[in-house]
């Protein structure tokens, strides 16, 4: 476990010496989520009766900027306390932390706006890219592994992982927990895109259920909890299992009052 890659050099050319340069296991991970993204997203989009056009020139640039500034942000808010001797740190590179309630947050509002100036329906445009979302979360979770964050509490269990630096033994590896629970909600996903009842079921469904694995899952994370005893990933997580029920009961009933044939 070691969140370095590759690593080249230090290099000399004549007088000038460059690197060591390095590359990262999260920051690998984020660029590949990005390049399988773009694709999966196009060819879901098809599917929903999206031209892949229209995501792959005019969506997939701003989006994925978007989104990695509404992480960033999200992180920066949630952690507020690691910026108070330092706050330019917030937008200093390498821009260490980021937090996907941030990106969903942001993501949604840039969506809102990106399909009103298209013309196509937004919660069918969040259909399309859930997929590529569960799909980044489980790259991410791994490059959350190679640099030891985001573990457990202290387990005897078998698998039990001990972080480098981490004191307290052997580990929950929270992050191959939920790598594991979300690659069967990608299955999930993936199965019952051909069958949608209405545009937004695909994505508040893996919303909901990532939602819930995430606060399962950091039940098992008893020295990050807030005042509030709650992580602040957990937080997050109610809101959005919150407002995935609201839309999934407001849809019901939409479509309950919506006159039938004959």
């Amino acid at each position: 476990m070691h969140p370095v890659l590759v690593k080249l050099g230090p290099l000399t050319l004549g007088a000038l010496k460059i690197g060591p340069l390095l590359l990262r296991w999260y920051g690998a991970m984020m660029a590949l989520a990005i390049m399988l993204a773009v694709p999966l997203s196009a060819r879901m989009g098809e599917q929903f009766g999206i031209p892949r056009t229209l995501i792959v020139d005019s969506l997939a640039f701003p989006f994925m900027a978007t989104l990695l500034a509404g992480a960033r942000a999200g992180y920066v808010v949630s952690h507020v306390q690691e910026f108070a001797g330092d706050p330019l740190a917030a937008v200093r590179p390498p821009f260490a932390g980021l937090a996907s309630h941030g990106a969903i947050a942001v993501g949604l509002a840039f969506l809102a706006v990106w399909s009103r100036r298209h013309r196509v329906p937004l919660w069918r445009v969040a259909d399309a890219i859930t997929p590529s979302i569960l799909v980044a979360i489980i790259l991410v979770r791994w490059g959350n592994f190679m640099n030891g964050e985001l573990y457990g509490d202290p387990t005897g269990l078998p698998w039990g992982t001990v972080f480098p630096g981490v004191p307290g033994g052997p580990r929950h590896p929270l992050q191959l927990y939920e790598m594991a629970g979300t690659a069967i909600i990608l299955a999930w996903a993936l199965a019952a895109a051909g069958r949608r009842p209405f545009d937004g079921f695909l994505f508040w469904s893996a919303m909901v259920a990532s939602s819930t694995l995430r606060f399962l899952l950091d039940l098992l994370r008893g020295e990050d909890r807030t005042a509030l005893f709650l992580t602040w990933g957990q937080m997050a997580a109610l809101v959005l299992i919150v407002s995935g029920a609201w839309f999934a009961r407001s849809r019901g009933r939409a479509a309950q009052a919506r006159p039938g044939p004959g």
